[in-house]
């Protein structure tokens, strides 16, 4: 494809009782400098008008609307697999419901993407607000660079367009796995092809009943120094500690799947970044079933343990010397 040539854009938006927010964020399609060529809508089981603002939305807009209500409840992550499933465009862009786009933004991305054809992902910044839409002056990329974090921590799916290329490479999401943009975006970073630009494209609206609590969404700036009391306040908790390492090494094995999956479908030389990927993630996947099991000895056994899997390098892939303090103290 000529790096010129136009892209079929979709947008890949899931729902559930938005009626509160969702003809904003409809409406902010209506005002993009680039319409899309398709909105993919995929509903599951809303209980309040929902499905009534979608239905009238989809009668009178000027490009293709398809949408649909979920059988069964498939929650946040299948509700968004069954959307990018359905959409059919070149570049994809994922929606939340209670968000509101500016109008330069699917114009913008998709230049970008036009213009890096090796990239599978491109992300833009945006504005944190409250759940009036009220600036708070903060954006998602200036808090995570506040807190000291790298762009690897920018995985926010509502920011994020996804190339045809490797939506067939990933998709679908396996069942039981915790975050469509988790999945998708660290996909493309662990191949080099994920690409951040700080353009403040959106409004990130922040309320009660948003999904995500990542502490670089909070509405009041971050800094390193709470970030580490945050990180600190988790190392010195018990509760469920065991049943947390349990789940994030069930993760890690579905992830470590599904990226070779991905590599066993791609060609040459993406092919090779998916295996060298793969390589890493198993060196994760064997580091946290290692931690795993120094847990169950006494605590007064575990220091020699720590001590050659700290040696070893593996508590970089955690977070580091809490990981390691949490693999001293606690089950």
């Amino acid at each position: 494809m000529s790096r010129a040539e136009p892209l079929k854009v979709s947008i890949a938006m899931a729902t559930y009782n938005g009626e509160k927010y969702l003809q904003e964020q409809l409406d902010s399609f209506l005002a993009q400098t680039r319409l899309p060529d398709e909105l993919v809508i995929t509903d599951d089981c809303s209980t309040d008008n929902t499905l009534a603002i979608i239905e009238k939305f989809a009668a009178s807009a000027p490009f293709e609307v398809r949408w649909g209500r979920n059988e069964e409840n498939l929650g946040y992550t299948g509700n968004f697999n069954k959307a990018l499933m359905k959409a059919t465009g070149d570049l994809v862009f994922l929606s939340d419901q209670d968000d509101v786009w500016f109008p330069e933004k699917l114009e913008r991305m998709e230049r970008y993407a036009l213009e890096d054809p090796e990239a599978l992902v491109v992300m833009n910044d945006a504005a944190l607000t409250d759940h009036a839409l009220n600036d708070t002056g903060l954006t998602k990329l200036g808090q995570i660079t506040t807190a000291g974090m790298s762009d690897s921590s920018f995985v926010m799916g509502c920011c994020a367009a996804v190339r045809r290329e490797l939506l067939e490479l990933c998709l679908p999401i396996p069942a039981g796995y915790m975050g469509h943009d988790n999945w998708i975006v660290e996909m493309a970073e662990g191949v080099g092809r994920k690409r951040v630009f700080r353009d403040v494209l959106q409004w990130y609206r922040r309320h009660d009943e948003n999904e995500s609590q990542f502490i670089a969404n909070r509405t009041t700036k971050v800094t390193r120094w709470m970030v580490f009391r945050h990180s600190l306040a988790r190392a010195v908790t018990a509760d469920g500690q065991q049943e947390q390492m349990v789940q994030s090494c069930v993760q890690i094995g579905r992830f470590l799947e599904g990226v070779r999956v991905a590599g066993a479908r791609s060609e040459f030389p993406l092919s090779n970044s998916f295996e060298a990927y793969a390589r890493q993630l198993e060196w994760r996947f064997l580091a946290m079933e290692r931690r795993m099991e120094m847990r169950l000895k006494a605590r007064w056994q575990r220091l020699p343990d720590v001590i050659n899997l700290w040696k070893s390098g593996a508590y970089s892939e955690f977070s580091g010397m809490h990981s390691a303090v949490r693999d001293l103290l606690f089950r």
